[in-house]
């Protein structure tokens, strides 16, 4: 093995620890949290390729092909149901962020309103943090519901 390939498989070998240590804890993560971790977190369609999300323990998170971190609420065959976690709402919670960084665009999504101070990005592409917990108004139409986000 050349010294090359020893430090590429030490570092995937690191990558993947980190990985798994992120999913054994992700159940307590916050979505701050989570997207801090965002890069050991799998993508969607690597996890379904791995593993169908019928076999997955709810709490699994992994990146939609939107870049939302999403959390599995409810295992189900990903082969039969193929949408996008955006389109399995009744099986996918999101996760947000309280940095303002890590912010996204605003989507209501009846089981993942915004908490307090978690943040979106408006059509008018400012940057929201909410002012009430379970909050899926949409910023520009009804900004007493947010405030303008502050860098962290």
């Amino acid at each position: 093995m050349t010294s090359k390939d020893f430090v590429l498989e030490t570092m995937r070998r690191s990558g993947k620890a980190n990985a798994q240590a992120v999913q054994e804890r992700a159940a307590e993560m916050t979505g701050t949290e989570l997207n801090a971790e965002f890069g050991y977190i799998p993508s969607y369609y690597a996890a379904i390729a791995k593993m169908n999300m019928n076999k997955r323990k709810a709490g699994f998170v992994c990146r939609s092909p939107k870049g939302r971190i999403v959390r599995l609420i409810q295992p189900y065959d990903s082969e039969i149901y193929t949408q996008e976690p955006e389109e399995l709402e009744a099986h996918y919670a999101f996760v947000w962020s309280k940095n303002p960084k890590h912010a996204l665009p605003f989507v209501a999504i009846s089981t993942s309103p915004f908490n307090k101070d978690e943040c979106c990005i408006g059509r008018d592409g400012v940057t929201y943090a909410s002012e009430i917990d379970t909050n899926t108004f949409d910023p520009v139409d009804n900004p007493r519901y947010w405030r303008i986000a502050k860098e962290v």
